[in-house]
């Protein structure tokens, strides 16, 4: 089932993107690189979790494969 809004990952970031572009000039230094820490974090979960689903719509039970398997004969 698709959803119109967007998904909460890109919301977090474009939340976290516009707050430190609006309060950056009252930031510390050390704020500043936290705050583009946390842009970094939301960017990797938001990938880790496309990467999961994508696995998770490949199909689960595909045949494996019987390479280096030798059958006898009897």
């Amino acid at each position: 089932m698709m959803h119109s809004s967007p998904m909460p990952l890109n919301v977090a970031l474009d939340m976290t993107k516009r707050l430190h572009h609006e309060l950056a000039k009252y930031m510390t230094p050390e704020q500043r690189r936290d705050m583009t820490r946390v842009e970094r974090l939301i960017q990797e979960a938001q990938q880790l979790s496309k990467t999961q689903a994508v696995r998770a719509a490949a199909p689960a039970n595909a045949a494996p494969s019987k390479t280096g398997r030798r059958r006898t004969f009897w």
